[in-house]
């Protein structure tokens, strides 16, 4: 049987927009829907959304499109970023983490509604649910993504003779699903021994 669970939350983020840094402070509201019978699946995927609430967002800035220099050179700074397709206003914020709450969640639950307001917005309330349309964030990005990538800042150049192996964040939080628990995720470097050709 699904079962329909609300989860409301606060967390704090910066908004850079008009050249400015604003601080906020926003409160969220969402609805989700069970979608397995595996308890254990459903508790995992309650915690990713606690974890990239909490942890992945915890003191980001918010960047729009046009300020993806910004956004880079507070980066450097060791700031947390987070880039948007749009102007970081509220309701884009809102169907962001949507989309990405949904991703993450890989279908053993789903988001069907949010709610979400702000000091900035003056406590005004944005509403989203499945019907309605992503509008900018239906094209591919981040945000339909199940890792807790959360911009588009390439952080390093890699040369194109090295393979870069990067391991599932989600594995180091413990929130795997238990059908990943049993796979061998262990990386085996090997060294062959070659012998010299001695003719």
């Amino acid at each position: 049987m699904n079962v329909k669970i609300q989860y409301d939350t606060e967390f704090m983020a910066g908004v850079y927009s008009h050249d400015t840094l604003y601080l906020n402070s926003y409160s969220v509201s969402i609805s989700l829907l069970t979608k397995t019978l595996d308890s254990e699946s459903t508790n995992i995927a309650m915690e990713r959304v606690k974890c990239f609430m909490h942890h992945v967002l915890a003191d980001t800035v918010f960047f729009g499109p046009n300020d993806h220099e910004k956004a880079e050179m507070y980066q450097l700074m060791g700031t947390n970023v987070t880039t948007l397709p749009e102007e970081p206003v509220d309701q884009i914020v809102g169907i962001m983490l949507y989309c990405k709450l949904n991703a993450i969640m890989q279908d053993r639950m789903c988001v069907t509604g949010l709610s979400i307001s702000s000091v900035i917005g003056d406590g005004m309330c944005f509403l989203f649910d499945e019907d309605d349309s992503l509008g900018p964030l239906a094209k591919e990005g981040w945000w339909h993504d199940p890792s807790v990538q959360h911009n588009t800042i390439e952080s390093e150049t890699v040369p194109e003779n090295v393979v870069k192996v990067i391991p599932s964040v989600w594995h180091e939080y413990g929130f795997v699903w238990p059908e990943e628990k049993s796979e061998n995720r262990s990386n085996t470097v090997a060294y062959p021994n070659f012998k010299k050709n001695e003719n």
